[in-house]
């Protein structure tokens, strides 16, 4: 998540970097190639030297002239980056991460100290506030915005947290805890009616790391009794990132999903049992698996079927854009990446685009 920050903010960042603390000496100069996931040895004037050569040589911004039929969405978390990403050529955000905005907002407390504390009515004007940043910028563009999904072992350093499981990844986290204490996705649901009722009507939820059919209808139910389905505009939409989803995604929408948006970060660790937190693991972590990519044609093939939406806003495209052709193909609704990524993920649609319909021309003619 740091590194996520880190690309949304448009800071170079290196993250597994092996006893880097011992072997960087407190002010000593280095030069961080975060594509590449280097480290230079340097001094200050070489550093400066080389950012202000990147500085003149950036190309301007020219990816724009050829129209996409596949939705491009952005990523965001950090209400500092909207000036930066306002005027991209998205159609909205594909995912809004409440747990990396609300860190700093919370003053490193855990939100549930402040439910502890009583501090509910305070909570939720605290979290309508950040959420109506994002959707005031973006209107009428939709933002979809990820309800809590709190892994205990990235929350334990706050204030009022609690101690880290055995296995957090597989621990309580997502639509489970809301079911073992619906308390927090309560006040997140207040504050999203808060947020719907000043004028955001362009607000959708997306459940997080949803296990079960049962763990959605229960969300359901809650998001029904708090009044959101009032707008017609309003949508409910899960993450796709648990296995179950990809045979039970019939069931998902007799219950009442509306869409989904592929996590291929969790969908690949749990596929390929690949813990995305341990290091040694990085071999194994690999989205390109012929496992992986079967389990998003089922997903994105199946979504069409059933005539509901399919994004994908996890790293996949941005790591490897060469597999973008392959989701197009299948027939995926939309795109939703880190705004570094607009540009790169905006041309290579438009060639994709430009080379299925040359083939359906060819073919129409012979």
């Amino acid at each position: 998540h740091g590194a996520i920050v880190a690309r949304e903010l448009g800071i170079p960042a290196i993250v597994g970097a092996v006893n880097a603390t011992q072997l960087l000496q407190s002010g000593e100069w280095v030069l961080l190639d975060g594509d590449r996931g280097a480290v230079y040895s340097a001094s200050q004037a070489d550093a400066n030297a080389v950012v202000d050569k990147q500085h003149l040589t950036r190309p301007p911004q020219r990816f724009t002239d050829t129209p996409i039929a596949t939705q491009l969405l952005v990523n965001l978390s950090q209400a500092s980056a909207l000036e930066r990403v306002r005027h991209l050529p998205v159609e909205g955000v594909g995912l809004l991460r409440s747990e990396l905005m609300l860190v700093r907002a919370l003053d490193q407390q855990h939100p549930q100290l402040w439910l502890k504390q009583g501090r509910q009515s305070e909570l939720v004007n605290l979290i309508a506030a950040q959420i109506r940043q994002f959707t005031q910028v973006f209107a009428p563009r939709p933002v979809f915005y990820r309800t809590l999904d709190i892994r205990s072992h990235e929350f334990q350093a706050l204030a009022g947290g609690a101690l880290s499981e055995a296995n957090p990844m597989l621990g309580m986290r997502g639509t489970f805890s809301y079911m073992r204490d619906p308390a927090l996705f309560d006040v997140e649901l207040a504050a999203i009616v808060q947020v719907q009722q000043s004028g955001g009507d362009n607000l959708r939820v997306l459940l997080p790391f949803v296990r079960t059919v049962e763990e959605f209808i229960f969300c359901r139910e809650r998001v029904a009794q708090s009044g959101l389905f009032r707008s017609p505009d309003f949508q409910l939409w899960i993450m796709a990132e648990v296995p179950s989803v990809i045979w039970l995604l019939p069931d998902y929408v007799k219950a009442g999903v509306q869409g989904i948006s592929i996590g291929t970060n969790d969908l690949t660790q749990l596929i390929l049992a690949a813990d995305r937190d341990q290091g040694q693991m990085a071999a194994t972590f690999e989205a390109r698996h012929p496992a992986v990519m079967r389990a998003i044609e089922q997903l994105i093939q199946s979504a069409k079927q059933l005539g509901i939406p399919c994004s994908i806003c996890g790293q996949a495209p941005v790591q490897y854009p060469d597999l973008i052709e392959s989701f197009v193909r299948w027939g995926i609704t939309s795109l939703s990446v880190e705004a570094e990524a607009v540009e790169q993920t905006y041309e290579t649609i438009a060639r994709v685009e430009r080379k299925i319909s040359l083939e359906v021309a060819e073919f129409v003619q012979s």
